[in-house]
């Protein structure tokens, strides 16, 4: 049970003797929302407010889980009589009144049944009482009840009662769960798979009401495989999103080549590399009659033929507009040459966009040559393809 309940209990006895009393006939009256029992004309004291207040309290602790508030008072003059407050009035009280109200009162059966002494000093063991569950005649609800008794210069005067539902102790674990995090269960549910367990002794109830606790291995393995499932997707999602942010830094969008200036200082490094310079024959003349747009086409589908036409391990790089640039290592100057030429008959052979389109094409091998060396040469050999009527291959060798 939560301290603060048990606490919120016990702030009903200094309001119950500091609380007025009123004379009521024999009747059942209704103030503000609190039902009360006569069953004889007496005095009965004004506890609405106090109930209210109580109940409101009460709620917080234990929630959707309560039942109902009730204070039973013993009459001066005939002990037998009932005089009850309820909140709310329940069809089993006013049966249960029905059938003891010519009999001995309600507070001397329930210490009866429930085995709870009328001594005051009893009260230095404990002064609340939990009942095991039972099930309430005709509304069918599993409830837990809470006595405390009220006494007053040592007599026992009243009997406070919550009727709470069997579930408030799940109610209260889960909440728990909710708050930390936690897997905890009780042993009682339906749970075969138990790691560790622990009791817990329930203050002021039956001898031997204990509730045994473990840790749910369900719910473990089951949020495991979440945790792992979400990690692993945020793992897939960095991974994809970096793809596409290397992608979107080093590749060009409409070639699918590598852009020059992610490589351009890296090339500058190197040394001992092959290379072949690409570009397209008369582009201005493409662009001047068909327009930027047919243009952009050409190149897509020229860098798309290139591409299949060179090695995964190769650099294919758009070094300007139209040009472009392949860079490779371990080639000899036959190798060279028919790859490029590979490159030349593969732009030629069909239409591109509707028109026939070719490329000239200058390579150079760069023995223990500087990147930018070989460049050179490589340029000077695209400048003699295309002297030499384009649509033509130059290898040197340096």
């Amino acid at each position: 049970m939560e301290i603060g309940s048990y606490d919120t209990i016990r702030k009903i006895t200094p309001y119950y003797l500091n609380t007025n009393t009123v004379e009521l006939y024999k009747g059942i009256y209704i103030v503000d929302q609190v039902s009360i029992m006569v069953n004889e004309n007496s005095k009965v004291k004004e506890l609405s407010l106090g109930i209210n207040l109580l109940e409101t309290e009460i709620r917080k602790y234990i929630g959707d889980d309560y039942w109902s508030i009730a204070i039973l008072q013993k009459s001066d003059t005939n002990t037998d009589t009932n005089t009850a407050h309820f909140k709310p009035l329940r069809d089993i009280h006013v049966n249960l009144n029905s059938e003891m109200k010519c009999n001995r009162n309600w507070i001397d059966r329930i210490l009866i049944n429930e085995k709870i002494s009328s001594s005051y000093y009893v009260l230095s063991q404990c002064d609340l009482k939990l009942t095991e569950p039972y099930i309430e005649n005709i509304s069918d609800q599993k409830v837990r009840s809470i006595f405390y008794p009220i006494y007053v210069n040592k007599k026992l005067t009243a009997m406070f009662l919550l009727d709470m539902k069997a579930t408030v102790f799940t109610s209260w674990l889960n909440k728990f769960n909710r708050e930390r995090f936690s897997f905890l269960y009780y042993l009682n549910e339906d749970n075969p798979f138990f790691v560790s367990n622990d009791s817990i002794n329930i203050p002021c109830s039956p001898i031997g009401n204990v509730l045994g606790l473990s840790i749910n291995m369900n719910k473990v393995i089951v949020w495991s495989f979440l945790f792992a499932s979400v990690i692993t997707g945020c793992f897939i999602f960095i991974e994809q999103t970096l793809r596409k942010f290397i992608f979107y830094c080093t590749l060009d969008d409409m070639t699918g080549l590598y852009r020059r200036d992610f490589y351009e200082m890296k090339l500058n490094h190197m040394s001992d590399k092959s290379i072949i310079i690409v570009d397209i024959d008369k582009f201005k003349d493409i662009n001047d009659k068909y327009g930027h747009s047919k243009g952009d086409d050409v190149i897509a589908e020229v860098c798309r033929r290139l591409r299949q036409c060179i090695r995964g391990d190769d650099l294919a790089i758009r070094w300007g507009g139209e040009e472009f640039v392949i860079v490779l290592s371990n080639v000899s100057s036959i190798d060279l040459f028919n790859r490029s030429e590979a490159i030349r008959v593969s732009v030629s052979e069909s239409p591109i966009a509707g028109m026939n389109v070719s490329v000239s094409i200058g390579a150079a091998i760069g023995k223990k040559s500087s990147f930018k060396r070989t460049l050179k040469m490589a340029d000077t050999a695209l400048y003699q393809s295309k002297n030499a009527g384009r649509n033509k291959v130059t290898v040197f060798e340096g």
